[in-house]
């Protein structure tokens, strides 16, 4: 086969997985998109090919289709982002992600011994130190979609709509290799011996019970919780794994402000020893040490560094903020830092 011919089916083999996934998962924009793509790549080579991959591919109303249109609104469909290099987790937290990670990768391995993975998954801890990062990333680390549960359209006002709407996201979930994440599940999985009008919530819990159960193991059913302790006895029985994100120490919020000055995210300015005194200040999570450190970045970019000792609370500084020329950015009141050399 000549050149000429190689280069546009090379470029239709490409393109072959995007139009899969989509049929797949019922999404007819996708299916279009990629299908039209690979007809325009084959059109000239292989015409009648072409021509029958558009006739099969432009009314793909399949039952998939109409249970992804039946979704729509409850869950949002991404491509995971990021990997574990993103998030700043405790060692042993890292430790238990990879290991999880590994069991799937060794899928095959496990079947011979009449195993699946375990892929129920429930994370716990105070706000803003990673749970939904964290998810993201196994999604990304299992190269599998990451289907984000539409909390605000989950529960439904109606009696039994909840439940409804449960049974068509895992309905959906089930029908390819995917990461579905449902933040805030001690809402919808609480216990049910707590008092109040739970009727509808002992319900929801039950169905919980057998929808988990009954999930394949292809789905990774990631929960989050700010509230562990809401979460119904027998629901937390059926993870497989719960795992503990716990607010960060000295060490971890050293290790994400390091991240976040570094040189590479600051141009023309070194202000990667401003790391150590973030971790000092004693913040309540990563989120906040995050935030402060886009803080300390922005004013490099609006003020020169000019404010950044009162960003950090007035701490007096050493000779943290210097720009590629060495010059002082940060006001020296306590004249701590040395004389320029001339």
């Amino acid at each position: 086969m000549s050149d000429r011919k190689k280069s546009p089916d090379g470029a239709a083999i490409k393109l072959l997985l995007p139009l899969i996934e989509a049929m797949r998962w019922g999404q007819p924009q996708r299916i279009s998109e990629a299908s039209e793509s690979i007809v325009s790549a084959i059109e000239e080579s292989h015409p009648a090919v072409a021509k029958k991959l558009r006739a099969l591919t432009a009314n793909s109303h399949t039952a998939t289709v109409n249970l992804a249109a039946k979704v729509e609104g409850l869950v949002h469909f991404e491509e995971a982002g990021h990997g574990f290099e993103a998030v700043v987790l405790p060692a042993a937290v890292e430790a238990e992600c990879r290991a999880i990670i590994e069991e799937h990768h060794r899928r095959n391995e496990l079947a011979s011994f009449s195993l699946n993975p375990r892929h129920r998954v429930l994370l716990h801890g105070a706000p803003g130190n990673g749970k939904t990062l964290l998810a993201e990333a196994l999604a990304h680390e299992l190269g599998v979609p990451f289907l984000r549960v539409r909390y605000g359209r989950l529960i439904g006002s109606l009696m039994g709509e909840t439940g409804r709407n449960l049974d068509l996201l895992m309905e959906y979930a089930a029908t390819a290799p995917c990461v579905l994440f449902l933040d805030e599940f001690d809402v919808v999985g609480m216990d049910r011996h707590q008092g109040g009008d739970v009727g509808e919530a002992r319900r929801i819990t039950n169905q919980l019970l057998i929808i988990l159960e009954r999930l394949p193991s292809t789905c990774m059913f990631l929960a989050a919780t700010n509230a562990n302790g809401l979460i119904d006895k027998a629901l937390l029985r059926r993870f497989d794994f719960v795992i503990e994100i716990p607010s960060p120490g000295v060490d971890l919020q050293r290790q994400c402000a390091a991240r976040e000055l570094a040189p590479t995210l600051t141009p023309g300015h070194d202000v990667s020893k401003l790391a150590e005194r973030v971790a000092s200040l004693g913040l309540d999570s990563l989120y906040e040490v995050v935030e402060l450190c886009r803080r300390i970045r922005r004013d490099l970019v609006l003020q020169q560094g000019g404010s950044i000792d009162a960003l950090l609370g007035n701490v007096p500084s050493a000779e943290e903020v210097l720009d590629r020329n060495g010059v002082q950015l940060v006001a020296d009141p306590f004249k701590c830092l040395p004389e320029p050399t001339p």
